[in-house]
């Protein structure tokens, strides 16, 4: 009997599920979620978790109102997947489908979600926590304690730090002793336990300089025009430094790794990068990315907002799978010019931070 060929939404219902076992952060931050649909670069309108005040009773009590305050968010984020796929895929067993085409696209959607997350939350963080030269277990301390003064409540306190920062402190002995295993269902392996009132995890994706030395620029501004996949630097400090191909930076919220190196002229250079500029920028600071950043934050530090896209117009071999906060979008179709079907995941999302004072950046 032959294989019943894979509709969207079989393919959309595998893909959500696929997708959501491969987030980390998108699991620890505050998330704002409805099934109302919105365009690329509509603006809404999220509540913030609600807060009260202790009051001394003196005989009579004093009701406080329920009083949740919002922010908006820009959905500008707008990932999307297209592969390209034959007869044989699509009257796969949907099992061994996921496997050669869900998975890995799911997996490289999570990695974005996760690095647009830290990418914001590490360059809106008000406050800083050091990683010394010689690492040492009140490094990590610090995390807690800037949170302990930030009045940030203690539980849902999370710590995500790139393997590079990770493995100088897993050697220590007060670092083994202060880790404990949480359930093995929370967030898998990235999960490494609780150190200092910070559940602590594990991420590839966190801003860290892809080169063994990174350029000798510190601050810098940069222009860029939509679509185009270099900025114009100006204001550079020093005035002839570097940027060299592998190290970061953060604009906007939007994480990029340098591809061509640049030596700068009197503080301006023109500076390539890995990927296209989503929308105009003009004259921003840059954050520099020149060793490994961690995030120490209280989840409702960093909301991430979800949506639903609409479904296309004419298109009847469309479907989206929603489900704890999550939706995907999956799209068949077939490119007439080409003579090939196409199989197009897509996500929309966006993120902001709802309290900078309880994001850290522990670098």
């Amino acid at each position: 009997m032959p294989n019943k060929i894979l509709t969207p939404q079989i393919i959309a219902n595998e893909a959500l599920l696929v997708l959501q076992s491969n987030l980390t952060m998108a699991n620890l931050v505050h998330r704002d979620y409805s099934k109302e649909f919105v365009k690329v670069g509509d603006t809404i309108t999220v509540r913030k978790p609600a807060t009260f005040v202790a009051k001394n009773f003196t005989g009579q009590t004093e009701a406080q109102d329920i009083t949740e305050g919002s922010v908006t968010v820009k959905m500008d984020r707008f990932r999307d997947i297209t592969v390209n796929v034959g007869a044989k895929e699509l009257t796969l067993d949907i099992k061994d489908f996921s496997t050669q085409v869900i998975t890995p696209a799911m997996e490289a959607l999570a990695q974005q979600v996760d690095m647009d997350l830290l990418a914001v939350g590490i360059s809106k963080a008000a406050r800083k926590a050091s990683v010394s030269a010689t690492p040492k277990i009140d490094d990590i301390a610090g995390v807690g304690k800037e949170l302990d003064q930030a009045k940030a409540p203690r539980a849902n306190r999370r710590l995500v730090l790139p393997p590079t920062t990770l493995y100088k402190y897993n050697t220590l002995d007060n670092f083994a002793k202060q880790c404990y295993k949480g359930d093995s269902q929370a967030l898998k392996e990235a999960e490494i336990g609780k150190v200092y009132t910070c559940e602590t995890y594990m991420s590839q994706n966190c801003p860290e300089n892809q080169n063994t030395t990174a350029g000798t620029a510190t601050a810098y501004k940069v222009t860029g025009v939509k679509n185009a996949t270099q900025f114009t630097v100006s204001d550079g400090k020093a005035a002839a430094g570097t940027i060299l191909k592998g190290d970061q930076l953060i604009v906007d919220g939007y994480l990029y790794t340098v591809t061509e190196d640049c030596t700068l002229s009197a503080g301006a250079g023109t500076l390539k990068v890995d990927q296209n500029i989503p929308a105009a920028v003009n004259d921003a600071d840059a954050f520099v990315v020149n060793k490994a950043h961690a995030l120490g934050f209280h989840r409702n530090g960093l909301a991430l907002v979800t949506r639903n896209l609409e479904l296309p117009l004419g298109n009847k071999n469309a479907y989206i799978a929603s489900a704890d906060g999550l939706g995907i979008r999956v799209v068949m179709d077939y490119d007439s010019d080409h003579k090939q079907d196409k199989v197009s995941f897509d996500i929309i999302y966006g993120i902001k931070e709802l309290d900078s004072n309880l994001l850290v950046d522990f670098a």
